[in-house]
């Protein structure tokens, strides 16, 4: 027994421990037995033959029992060895078996001679986890109390055996995935030194974790290899929201595929709660804890790898930004041509200025990031060549377009709002925007960028999102700069002596704007207001008088008709 001790306690692989275990238990019994162990699996939820010695045939291997079914499921219950040898005890723990097992039992081994058992459990930690179960052969039963006995210290030694195998093999478990994790950050991180890209990091992560893989970079707004096949419904703007909805720590996500199909593992690049791009993984199962700890150290890398790519684009967009402005501020008109031809801009080339400004409410730590998104995203719509610079500095974007030969008027504005709407309803964030004219001419960048500024500050006055051209604002723009306050004490001098006293209806103010918005018709404005043309001339007579103004007087009406326009077109609380 003690020579059997120190056999299996020399073992650290799991699997061939339990082969010996079962060889040394029947060492340790003198009579002539065959011998069967058994392991609980958790996720069959039953006991599952693990060795065997004897004369057991192959058909056991089939046999599921579960706990409290059989012997064998009693004593993984009752944690407890217990002798059987008599009729009595074999039938009221055997009376419970499946049909199946019952039939796979018999088939195994005919047990006319066996005249014994002894069932013994083996715990770890306190808990059953297999079962010994000795057959004696004979006409009479010599197992006893001593064997029984005999064998539960065995059994307390071999769940020491077992116990420190299994400590050895999740040690060197953890010790492969050490060795496995700093493999798979030295190949990744070399990808990375070599600036061979995200493309190329995102192949080999698939080939590390032996599974398809795609990632989406949404800076570039580009699929590395190309949009997975497998993954149809899910685009940036899905993938955006969807990260928007995660609550770190918990960002992996996993999603069942229709039917009997694999498994859609999504996980996000993200910096300063910024996502970059996401990785999508197709699996058959949950993800091994290796190819986890590869998504981890990749994920890293390519976080690294995008905020790389967005510092050099910041880099860009200064030399880019230096550049708009030697041609914005240039007066030597040899100077203008010589810079400007570098971008393909000549004396008949028509320019366009655009300008975006993201709003104050939004996040700066995520500014870098979404400029260069957007960027990326209006390209799509106004290729290339209409597109020769764009560049972000804070809040702020410019564009320079370019008329290409074929568009036709306004065709240039019309793709660049167009992408801009797209935008506002794909990111969801809204930004204030102006266009300038197109021009041709040294002063035509200059010029174009000063239309946009206006029209810029212009929607901003108006607390109204969207890009506006500066040709389409009008008369507005002679109070782009206006003080706020000017505008409004300008009104209150029309308006302000026309107010009723509290409770009153706004006659009089009504009535100018109505008489105003007809274009100075009488009959219009009556039949707007619902009252008699007669009353309509007693409350103009009324306005004049308190005003000081007579409508015949091109100056006065000219007042009015600013007073009341501007009422219109400005912000509520201005005036």
């Amino acid at each position: 027994m003690m020579n059997s001790f120190r056999d299996v306690t020399q073992l650290l692989d799991l699997d061939e421990l339990l082969e010996r275990i079962l060889a040394s238990a029947l060492a340790v019994i003198p009579y002539d037995s065959i011998g069967v162990l058994w392991s609980y699996e958790p996720a069959a939820d039953a006991l599952k033959v693990k060795a065997r010695a004897g004369e057991m045939g192959e058909e056991m291997l089939l046999m599921r029992m579960k706990p409290g079914e059989g012997i064998i499921g009693k004593t993984f219950l009752r944690g407890e060895p217990r002798l059987y040898d008599s009729m009595r005890l074999l039938e009221e723990d055997v009376g419970n078996m499946s049909e199946d097992n019952r039939r796979h039992l018999y088939t195994a081994y005919h047990f006319e001679n066996v005249c014994s058992i002894i069932s013994v459990p083996i715990k770890i930690e306190g808990r059953t986890e297999c079962v010994l179960i000795f057959y004696q052969k004979g006409q009479i039963p010599l197992f006893g109390e001593a064997e029984v006995r005999l064998l539960q210290s065995f059994a307390d030694q071999v769940s020491i055996a077992i116990t420190n195998a299994k400590l050895y093999a999740e040690l060197s478990e953890q010790n492969e995935a050490l060795i496995r994790r700093d493999e798979i950050h030295s190949s990744l991180m070399k990808l990375s030194l070599q600036n061979k890209g995200v493309g190329s990091i995102a192949g080999e992560m698939a080939r590390v974790t032996g599974l398809p893989l795609v990632f989406v970079d949404f800076i570039d707004r580009q699929w590395h290899p190309r949009r997975a096949e497998w993954a149809p419904g899910w685009s940036m703007e899905t993938l955006v929201k969807l990260y928007q909805s995660l609550q770190p720590p918990d960002y992996l996500t996993t999603v069942e595929s229709e039917g009997e199909g694999p498994l859609l593992h999504l996980y996000p690049i993200a910096s300063a709660r910024q996502c970059l791009g996401y990785l999508l993984v197709q699996a058959e199962g949950r993800l091994t804890p290796l190819q986890l700890v590869a998504l981890e150290q990749g994920s890293s890398i390519l976080a690294l790898e995008l905020m790389r790519k967005q510092s050099l684009a910041e880099l860009y967009f200064k030399k880019t930004q230096q550049l708009f402005n030697d041609l914005r501020l240039s007066k030597d008109s040899a100077e203008y041509w010589e810079r400007s031809g570098e971008i393909g801009i000549g004396p008949a080339t028509r320019v366009a200025v655009g300008l975006l400004e993201f709003p104050e409410s939004g996040d700066p730590a995520a500014l870098g990031t979404l400029s260069l998104q957007l960027i990326s995203f209006v390209r799509e719509y106004v290729t290339h060549p209409a597109l020769p610079l764009a560049f972000a500095s804070e809040r702020r974007i410019t564009f320079l377009l370019m008329v290409q030969e074929g568009y036709k008027p306004g065709e240039l504005e019309r793709r660049f709002i167009a992408s801009l709407a797209e935008w506002e309803r794909k990111a969801g964030i809204a930004l204030f925007g102006g266009i300038g004219s197109v021009r041709t001419g040294v002063e035509a960048v200059n010029t174009s960028y000063q239309e946009a500024d206006k029209a810029l500050a212009y929607q901003k006055t108006r607390g109204k999102a969207g890009p506006i051209r500066y040709a389409d604002i009008g008369v507005n723009r002679l109070f782009i700069r206006q003080p706020a306050e000017d505008l409004t004490a300008f009104m209150d001098e029309i308006f302000e002596p026309l107010r009723p006293a509290k409770g009153a209806a706004a006659v009089l103010e009504d009535t100018l704007t109505a008489y105003m918005a007809s274009g100075g018709s009488a009959a219009q404005t009556a039949a707007a207001l619902h009252i008699h043309i007669n009353t309509l001339y007693q409350r103009i007579h009324k306005i004049e008088e308190i005003l000081g103004m007579s409508f015949s007087n091109q100056e006065h009406l000219l007042h009015l008709q600013l007073a009341c326009y501007l009422r219109k077109t400005l912000p509520k609380g201005t005036g």
